[in-house]
């Protein structure tokens, strides 16, 4: 489309003169000769590009500027004068007028500044046009985020109350009768199906609060060391059936942290699952508790599977699955995005290592150390528990 140019000159000749090679050059040009004339035109229609002069019959050039820009900010606007001054040059800039010519002005370098002020509205209506798409998306995707946060709340807890009432009735129908072999193989099945679903439930839950922003932690003082002995019995039950044997270490100079024990031994139980899921019967997992300057680190290594270079940076994203649909770190793809989260909220990190496929691999996490010594009572609160542990 053409652009629209418009001349706002008291001087007839002048305006002629450049409508009639402006019009030679494809534009459609229009002529005003006061500024009330100039405004009129301007509120029925749109100018790419409007000429206007310093020294009008009614107003200033200036003047008349502020009035359009009050309508349209639009519109590249070129001043002309023949008695230039610093003044007034500064007061076009002001108004945002794209170029100030002298009079008489060379025909040349008036066409080469239609042509950048042309280039400059496009550019400027093109950066609008993308601003108000992304706007719109950004604004399409917070309401489909939230809607997605409020299903996700709903479904785990939904899911959470029938989960429930299936454990109770199963538990109080297993206490009715005496299973033969078949039977409580059976059961034993539908037993770890409920835990595996109460899992599954348990990292919507996790992930629900932090899409909402209320994960919350509730810290303490406790032993890094004792709390990983405490928490690989477990694991280390499983890991058996598997003739997969978990080996523990401890280097000196360890110092007491404060954190959210709880949540802290969800991440250790994350990983060694994951080590546990991906290491070969008869492969070792060794659990191992180290200071790291004024941190303390926890790393589960395990001779398994290992990781292809390409899936590491993806690592940690939610609801990632890999190719094969076989994820390394969690059942939904949630699992080390939750203990991510986790570890960050204590300003700590978590660090994925591996050689390659068939290599092995290495989850660390380190948390600091806590800043301050433990007041009295939690001390011996945590000497008690590493107590009744041995």
């Amino acid at each position: 489309m053409d652009s629209k140019i418009l001349i706002v000159d008291d001087d007839a000749h002048l305006r002629e003169t450049l409508r009639d090679l402006l019009e030679m050059e494809g534009y459609k040009v229009f002529e005003a000769a006061s500024g009330s004339d100039a405004m009129k035109m301007v509120v029925s229609d749109f100018f790419h590009v409007i000429l206007m002069d310093f020294n009008l019959t009614d107003k200033t050039g200036i003047e008349v500027i502020k009035d359009i820009r009050k309508l349209n900010t639009d519109s590249q606007i070129l001043m002309m004068t023949a008695h230039a001054s610093l003044d007034t040059a500064v007061k076009a800039i002001q108004e945002s007028v794209y170029d100030f010519l002298i009079k008489p002005v060379d025909f040349n370098y008036l066409r080469r500044a239609i042509k950048k002020a042309e280039e400059k509205l496009y550019l400027e209506q093109e950066n609008k046009r993308l601003i108000d798409m992304l706007k719109h998306n950004n604004e399409e995707l917070d309401r489909l985020n939230g809607m997605k946060s409020k299903f996700m709340s709903m479904a785990s807890h939904d899911l959470s109350n029938s989960l429930m009432t299936l454990q109770i009735s199963f538990e109080m129908l297993a206490a009715t009768i005496n299973p033969n072999d078949d039977q409580k193989k059976k059961m034993d099945f539908i037993s770890a199906s409920i835990t595996q679903i109460s899992r599954l439930i348990g990292d919507l839950v996790d992930w629900a609060s932090i899409e909402q922003g209320k994960f919350r932690l509730e810290k303490n003082y406790f032993e890094m060391d004792k709390m990983v002995e405490e928490m690989v019995v477990g694991p280390r039950g499983r890991a058996m059936q598997k003739n997969i044997e978990i080996a523990t270490g401890t280097a000196p100079g360890l110092k007491m942290v404060c954190a959210d024990k709880r949540r802290i031994g969800q991440v250790l139980l994350n990983l060694l699952e994951n080590a546990i899921r991906h290491t070969q019967r008869g492969g070792k997992i060794t659990v191992f508790v180290s200071p790291l300057e004024d941190n303390v680190c926890v790393s589960v290594t395990d001779n398994g599977e290992g990781i292809d270079p390409e899936v590491l940076p993806k690592l940690g994203q939610s609801f990632y699955q890999p190719a094969g649909g076989k994820s390394p770190h969690g059942r939904l793809g949630l699992g080390l995005s939750i203990s991510k989260e986790i570890v960050q909220s204590h300003d700590g990190r978590i660090i994925v290592e591996s050689e390659g496929v068939g290599k092995g691999s290495s989850f660390k996490f380190v948390i600091p150390f806590a800043k301050e010594p433990p007041p009295p009572d939690a001390q011996k609160g945590a000497q008690q528990a590493g107590g009744e542990q041995h």
